[in-house]
């Protein structure tokens, strides 16, 4: 048991944010029948972390994580099926610890609701613990648990002006080799963009998520909350084979978490 509840601790100062930190343009928007290929390139460094109450844990974290998402999906008329495959790199400078490799595998699919005045996708998600994970180790870029992630998004047009929404639940699976659930977690995500020309959109986003408390063995662990509010932008080139989209987030407020800064670039292709 003591044991459990030093790896507890250690999950609090290692608790990396997840991959979907936001909702980007056209996440929730119909799409022309076909396959598409994306990649999400991402850069998340924070030098420090945060207590239950929000307040500096550790300064000289250099906690960074490196990563690329690669993703397919389909489009029906109206259904949607994606597969997505991390592989990157998580590392703390303060503890000199890393960890490389496969991530966690994730298997989605939607289904457009019947309306036309906004596009509302419905999908579930499920996350699979392919990703690398070693109990001895203190950062891991692999959760070694399961998630079943329901998630909403809303896109709507409304002249040069959009929004893009998401409301995501995730819940989260005990972890077996620590006997630790990380707590469920909620989403929300918006994303309020201006079309500037045919090729050219940029917006400002927003992305919250609170979770539940961990529980150890059952037991819920009290001030183990999870906090975080960030704020950026989103600025998208619809280019002649392809689209890109850059991304940049900021942890304006966090508790029991990193506090840093998210970089990304994602492209689309179509085949």
């Amino acid at each position: 048991m003591f044991k459990n509840w030093i790896l507890f601790v250690i999950s609090l100062l290692f608790f990396f944010p997840p991959s979907c930190r936001a909702v980007n343009f056209y996440d929730g928007a119909r799409a022309a029948k076909g396959l598409y290929f994306l990649s999400y390139s991402s850069l998340y460094y924070a030098d420090k972390t945060t207590d239950s109450k929000g307040k500096t844990a550790k300064s000289g974290y250099g906690y960074k994580k490196l990563e690329e998402l690669l993703r397919l999906c389909y489009y029906s008329p109206e259904a949607v099926f994606t597969v997505l495959a991390p592989f990157g790199r998580v590392s703390s400078g303060f503890y000199d610890n890393a960890s490389k490799g496969t991530g966690d595998i994730n298997l989605g699919a939607g289904y457009f609701l019947p309306l036309r005045k906004v596009d509302i996708l419905p999908m579930l998600f499920v996350k699979f613990p392919t990703g690398e994970y070693d109990s001895g180790k203190i950062v891991n870029y692999g959760t070694n648990q399961y998630d079943i992630k329901p998630t909403v998004f809303i896109y709507k047009a409304l002249g040069r002006f959009s929004l893009d929404a998401a409301a995501k639940y995730f819940f989260r699976a005990e972890n077996p080799s620590t006997n630790i659930s990380p707590g469920d977690e909620l989403y929300l995500q918006c994303l309020l963009g201006w079309q500037f020309s045919k090729k050219i959109k940029a917006g400002l986003s927003a992305n919250w998520m609170r979770s539940n408390e961990q529980e150890n063995d059952g037991e819920k662990i009290e001030g183990s909350k999870r906090e975080v509010l960030s704020l950026g932008a989103d600025v998208y080139f619809r280019l002649p084979t392809f689209s890109l989209t850059l991304t940049y987030l900021h942890d304006i407020s966090s508790e029991n978490l990193t506090k840093g800064d998210f970089f990304q670039i994602k492209t689309c292709y179509k085949f």
